[in-house]
């Protein structure tokens, strides 16, 4: 039951190819002993107590230490625009649906920055047998920066009636199509990232990939569409783990001749989900890491942000992250590595 959740690997269907003191009075003579004996007493009291104080102070600042360091890493990115924060754009959303391939009414989600006339089109996937409801963070996200971004529910994820996913890209193209995006953006979180490269390479058009922690199926379906992947592809992947079949998916972005890929220190698959559940952390969460989720999960936010601010232009502090600067302060705190 745990790799059939969220693994995309858990399941692969016939291969075919297509176009986040008191004290007491007593005598004179008594009570001077008893004032004695209690000073001593006191004054030993008041030792033991400072002693301890000193201790608990002690304590208390090395542990202020290590969460400010844990929280406060510096990544050296301090002059660039902070894409882990909301952007500037009121979002707004609407459902919609669309009749594509073996799939009469395919449900979608639109989150629009409203105000921006014309704005790049993101398709974004979810994973196996989730839901497009653990893409809704990402894509209020994405559009408070300008970006407007769909959301679909995939239909071709359910271990009942049938797990395929080429038609699944193939579903996200003509869902592009029928919204009228000319050059849309696919991108996905693990076999949500697999569909996106899948429809990226079938639309001659994409301006751009983005994939959060991609994963392939086990007969490698995604090998047989990376390499017809031209266009600009970023991609963030976590620790391995069966979550995400141990990081079968980068192989993929390695294939391609444009793409760039950040391992962020410490992720796990949950975390490239937004919001994730209590289902998916209680199988797939680290049981240990270098850095918290207060640091990883910014982090995702902030560079796959800044992927989309590069592929549309938006920003010119998106290739920073990536190429320059930013890319330079984030390796050397650690937080993330590249991956060739």
């Amino acid at each position: 039951m745990f790799t059939l959740l969220f693994s995309c690997t858990a399941y692969n269907a016939p291969q075919k190819t297509i176009p986040m003191d008191s004290g007491l009075l007593v005598d004179t003579a008594e009570t001077e002993t008893e004032t004695d004996t209690d000073t001593d007493t006191d004054t030993d009291t008041d030792t033991d107590t400072d002693t301890d104080t000193d201790t608990d102070t002690d304590t208390d600042t090395d542990t202020d230490t290590d969460t400010d360091t844990d929280t406060d890493t510096d990544t050296g990115t301090d002059s660039l625009v902070d894409f882990s924060q909301t952007g500037p754009y009121i979002v707004s959303s609407n459902s919609g649906s669309a009749a594509v391939t073996d799939c009469s009414d395919m449900q979608y989600t639109v989150y629009s920055p409203e105000g921006v006339t014309q704005p790049p089109v993101l398709i974004l996937g979810h994973g196996f047998a989730r839901g497009a409801d653990k893409m809704q963070g990402h894509a209020e996200h994405f559009a408070s920066w300008g970006i407007e971004v769909l959301t679909p529910t995939l239909c071709h994820f359910n271990v009942f009636t049938g797990v395929d996913h080429e038609m699944n890209g193939q579903n996200m193209v003509e869902l592009a199509e029928a919204y009228g995006a000319e050059q849309p953006i696919y991108g996905g979180q693990s076999a949500g990232g697999l569909a996106a490269i899948i429809a990226a390479s079938l639309d001659a058009d994409t301006l751009g990939v983005l994939g959060l922690d991609t994963t392939d199926t086990m007969d490698a379906v995604g090998q047989n569409y990376a390499s017809g992947v031209s266009a600009p592809t970023f991609a963030l992947v976590g620790e391995p783990s069966s979550c995400n079949s141990d990081n079968n998916g980068v192989v993929l972005f390695q294939m391609m001749n444009n793409s760039e890929m950040f391992r962020v220190t410490s992720s796990d698959h949950c975390d490239y989900e937004s919001p994730t559940n209590f289902t998916c952390e209680g199988f797939c969460s680290n049981s240990s890491n270098t850095f918290s989720d207060e640091v990883i999960r910014p982090t995702i936010v902030q560079l796959a942000t800044a992927a989309l601010m590069s592929i549309t232009s938006l920003s010119d502090d998106g290739e920073a992250y990536w190429f320059g600067s930013g890319a330079n302060g984030l390796i050397s705190s650690g937080v993330v590595q590249s991956i060739p």
